[in-house]
């Protein structure tokens, strides 16, 4: 008898600790869009097709057969509950925020554009957001991810290295393809590859070893 009752005791007392541990769900706090700056930082749609032509008269095409993706993220502002155990799930305050994604495959499928522009926290337990570009690039095995601040969604200054912006582009005043001038470029290169973009005008050069391939207009 003595048995069934610490049994019971013990069953119960677990049982309330649980429903007392039990986090509630997420709570949405808010919603935010993209920013003007990042909304127009790429000129896509979806439906277009980009052209790039080596020194040669070789062509690339790429095309997006997903289109133009629009999503949503959450963005956790603040942490509500943690669950009184080891490595236990937490709920949190967020906003829900917008992004914008194109995937763009070339027709031999051996390369691969994945330009995804999308806003970031810079700070917990504030509301100080910031939009950003990842940008991938694959030709075959080799491949790199890069990213750029597009803009700061507060007041004051941002510190980049406290942010997750690891291999950030170079912005380029004025650089020059085939005789031509281009300013205000942006550009990354790893692994044998590079690639070029400017704001408004979205990637205009790719560079695969001692190759250059150029957008035409």
């Amino acid at each position: 008898m003595l048995y069934r009752v610490l049994y019971f005791i013990t069953t119960l007392f677990m049982l309330l600790f649980a429903a007392a541990c039990g986090c509630p769900p997420d709570e949405e706090i808010g919603q935010i869009g993209l920013s003007e700056a990042a909304r127009n930082f790429l000129p896509y749609d979806g439906t277009e097709s980009l052209v790039f032509a080596d020194e040669a008269g070789n062509t690339i095409r790429f095309t997006a057969p997903r289109g133009e993706e629009k999503g949503t993220d959450q963005v956790c502002i603040r942490t509500i509950c943690t669950e009184a155990r080891f490595n236990s799930p937490s709920s949190c305050e967020y906003f829900k925020t917008d992004n914008l994604r194109y995937v763009f495959v070339s027709e031999d499928q051996e390369r691969l554009i994945d330009l995804l522009v999308y806003t970031l926290l810079y700070q917990r337990d504030t509301e100080n957001f910031y939009d950003a570009l990842q940008v991938s690039y694959a030709s075959g095995p080799p491949s790199f991810v890069a990213d750029w601040l597009i803009e700061t969604r507060f007041s004051g200054t941002i510190d980049v290295a406290d942010t997750p912006l690891d291999n950030l582009m170079t912005l380029e005043e004025e650089i020059m393809f085939r005789g031509e001038s281009y300013n205000d470029v942006l550009r990354f290169r790893q692994n044998e590859l590079g690639i070029y973009l400017q704001a408004g005008k979205g990637v205009i050069a790719l560079e695969e070893g001692d190759q250059l391939w150029l957008l035409q207009e």
